[in-house]
């Protein structure tokens, strides 16, 4: 096993070892370093998937799965599940469209290699991830609300709550990447998600006081002037059926996932 340090889209990347297989999650994941950096955001995505590509054809890989985005979706409105075949607004004159824009971007990069170069790409779109095993500087809004059950505090709100989630049980999207390294078809993209873990962040802020909370804990909405770097408001239920075809399938439901998650943050932290 080799540890390769190197910084994508430098051509800065250097390994001679065989390889027969590549997964490419590397990306600008925190919001406030979205809206303070979107160049470098952009960069990032772009010229280090490209980097990554080049390098698959080089190498004569098997396959590759890209990691991209349930944000690759951009605004929606819709009461149907959203499979992959649709995409709605992106707002080009927001910064904070660097990561959404930048991951469709990407999604065309690997199409584009796998037509010219016949390289062997699937992309995998993921929904928000989380679970036991996250790092111990998780800042994203569902280790804030396990950090706040944790510590027996309210669970405060930086927006009304209103935007629509989609999970996934972290081991599970794991399972998916693999799963779609040996089964997934070229040029394709997979909503990876757990169709039954969709909800506001409102009702998952509720939830978790509901399953969780210790001694009269609340759901306190507290919103800044300061620019936080949020996502916009969505309205989007991804459809799991194209990656369910393939024969995987989501094992942790939202409840489930908490208290996972909570115990792992309880073991790191205390």
């Amino acid at each position: 096993m080799k540890f390769v340090v190197a910084h994508l889209g430098e051509n800065d990347l250097k390994l001679d070892a065989h390889l027969d297989y590549i997964i490419h999650p590397a990306a600008v994941t925190q919001s406030k370093q979205m809206v303070s950096d979107p160049v470098g955001t952009i960069k990032t995505a772009v010229n280090g998937t490209e980097e990554i590509l080049r390098f698959a054809v080089k190498h004569q890989v098997k396959a590759v799965v890209y990691v991209s985005s349930m944000e690759v979706y951009g605004q929606f409105n819709s009461e149907a599940k959203v499979t992959e075949e649709e995409l709605g607004f992106v707002d080009l004159t927001s910064a904070r469209s660097c990561y959404p824009e930048s991951k469709r971007m990407c999604e065309l990069l690997c199409t584009a290699y796998s037509d010219e170069y016949g390289l062997n790409v699937k992309v995998a779109r993921l929904a928000q991830t989380f679970g036991a095993g996250v790092l111990p500087a998780e800042n994203r809004v569902f280790a804030q609300f396990a950090r706040s059950v944790i510590q027996g505090k309210d669970i405060v709100l930086h927006t009304e709550g209103k935007s629509e989630g989609n999970y996934v049980y972290t081991a599970d999207a794991i399972k998916a990447l693999l799963f779609l390294l040996l089964n997934g078809k070229t040029k394709q993209a997979y909503n990876v998600s757990n169709e039954d873990n969709h909800m506001t962040i409102r009702q998952m802020a509720e939830m978790v006081i509901r399953e969780f909370g210790q001694d009269g804990e609340k759901v306190v909405v507290d919103i800044p002037n300061e620019n936080m770097g949020y996502a916009p408001d969505t309205h989007m239920w991804l459809d799991n059926s194209k990656l369910r075809s393939l024969g995987w399938k989501p094992t942790k439901n939202m409840i489930e996932s908490y208290r996972n998650l909570i115990d792992w943050l309880i073991t790191i932290e205390h």
